[in-house]
């Protein structure tokens, strides 16, 4: 049987569909493929938000009231207590205030320099969102009054620390002198 050219360009027509066939059919495999994964990871989105909602509730419930109702650590809320005794010298921290308050950290807590450094970062950055000075040294120095963690001598090293801050620009400013003393007040400490 001879075969003509019409023959031969059916089968290579019929070589050639069957490769498209097969190639349309690994597309629309790979495309429900992606499909399925873009699926799952949706999926994992949501379920990573759903598990995370009560912790981002409460922060947003403990931001709103200020952000120190997330203060715990008295030493946080000690550098928080020198870098609103900075600010009340003009409303910006300046070098040397800067560098007595990560000194003050080092010598006290007994931490790094990178440490006392991002603990100061934190306190300066919490430092924009607190309520007014005087009320924030009242909410902190109770906190820290109160810290069954601190005795006595923590309670007037604290004091000491914040007087060095307040004098690392020369004189203490009035406001500075202000927010000592609510310190010393809540702490029964005499001047």
């Amino acid at each position: 049987m001879a075969r003509g050219p019409a023959q031969r360009y059916l089968r290579r027509m019929h070589i050639l569909l069957g490769l498209l066939t097969l190639l349309a059919g690994i597309g629309v495999w790979v495309w429900r493929l992606r499909m399925a994964r873009q699926g799952l990871d949706a999926a994992a989105d949501i379920a990573r938000t759903v598990a995370n909602a009560p912790r981002r509730l409460a922060f947003r419930y403990k931001a709103g009231q200020g952000g120190l109702d997330l203060i715990d650590d008295p030493r946080e809320a000690a550098a928080i207590m020198m870098m609103q005794v900075a600010l009340a010298r003009g409303g910006r921290l300046t070098g040397r205030q800067s560098d007595v308050i990560e000194a003050e950290i080092r010598e006290h807590f007994d931490y790094t320099p990178g440490e006392a450094e991002d603990l100061a970062a934190h306190a300066a950055w919490v430092s924009q969102t607190c309520p007014p000075a005087r009320d924030t040294m009242t909410r902190l120095s109770r906190m820290i009054v109160n810290s069954p963690r601190l005795g006595p001598k923590e309670v007037v090293d604290l004091d000491a620390m914040l007087v060095a801050v307040s004098e690392a620009e020369e004189l203490p400013s009035r406001a500075q002198l202000l927010l000592l003393q609510v310190y010393r007040d809540t702490a029964g400490l005499k001047t």
